[in-house]
């Protein structure tokens, strides 16, 4: 998770809880929608930083103690 999504998530959170307390329907459902969509875009970076990994790794397995092709 990056900085960037933290931020948003505790920016979402804070309007949310705001939302709650005053009673404000439409800051606490866009604080909700602030805080999923960077939970959502978190697990997005995540899954792509883990499949780059896992593409790498099978790569070095493939390509085994034969030197790297020189392109």
């Amino acid at each position: 998770m990056t900085m960037k999504h933290r931020i948003k998530q505790a920016v979402g959170s804070a309007r949310e809880k705001a939302g709650e307390v005053t009673g404000n329907r439409r800051l606490e459902a866009s604080g909700r929608a602030q805080r999923r969509s960077a939970q959502f875009r978190s697990t997005a970076a995540d899954v792509r930083h883990r499949a780059r990994r896992a593409v790498r790794e099978a790569q070095v397995r493939l390509r085994g103690s034969r030197p790297a092709d020189p392109r």
